[in-house]
């Protein structure tokens, strides 16, 4: 059982085992699930996140009519190539987007770690899809290594935005994302939470309007 970053990575490293992997046996020690019965469920969110994001690419609108479709303005936007950041990053902001107006318009998503920032996580892994090419398997574990670094989050502060503003919600899925990421990557335990400190330092301060 780990209970902090440090703890983490130690294991990660002193077996040899990716991030991902320490999660999932903490999984199977503590709900005494098989590993297939553990992966089969997070197969199912990452359907319900890929169904999120299709859905919200569609195109889709609240029932309050305040929010939806700028999903579909942003991919209009990159396929018009006149943007000045890359493609992944506007890609990933879309499917981000995307998946968020499905949570308005009071569709299903998966809170990665909550509702209001359930967007990072698919947003990311889908945006690098096509550019890394990850296996069904590698896409797992890319949430399991998410998953991981949230389980810090949650248990050492706070993963609430009505209690810690948007760095606590919108931040710590920053740095779950940017975790994952770098494992997907190929980095190592050390280097994917460095990737998580960084992003969580860059969303100090910030603050829900």
């Amino acid at each position: 059982m780990f209970r902090n970053v440090a703890e983490l990575v130690q294991l990660a490293e002193s077996q040899n085992i990716k991030i991902a992997e320490v999660m999932i046996r903490q999984e199977i020690e503590v709900t005494g699930r098989s590993r297939e019965e553990i992966f089969a469920q997070m197969d199912k969110n990452l359907q319900v996140m890929e169904q999120a994001v299709a859905k919200g690419l569609a195109g889709v609108v609240s029932r309050s009519g305040l929010t939806g479709g700028d999903s579909v303005l942003l991919q209009q936007y990159i396929r018009q190539g006149n943007f000045l950041s890359g493609e992944t990053i506007l890609d990933a902001v879309s499917k981000a987007v995307a998946t968020n107006e499905v949570n308005a318009a009071m569709g299903v998503i998966c809170a990665t770690p909550t509702a209001g920032s359930a967007g990072v996580v698919p947003g990311t892994l889908f945006a690098v899809k096509e550019k890394l090419k990850p296996t069904r398997e590698e896409m797992i574990e890319f949430l399991f290594t998410a998953g991981a670094f949230g389980f810090v989050v949650a248990n050492n502060a706070s993963i609430s935005g009505a209690a810690g503003g948007c760095q606590a919600e919108v931040g710590s899925a920053a740095g779950m994302a940017a975790a994952a990421l770098v494992e997907l990557a190929g980095g190592t335990p050390s280097q994917a939470a460095e990737a998580m400190a960084i992003a969580l330092k860059n969303m100090l301060g910030l603050v829900c309007d």
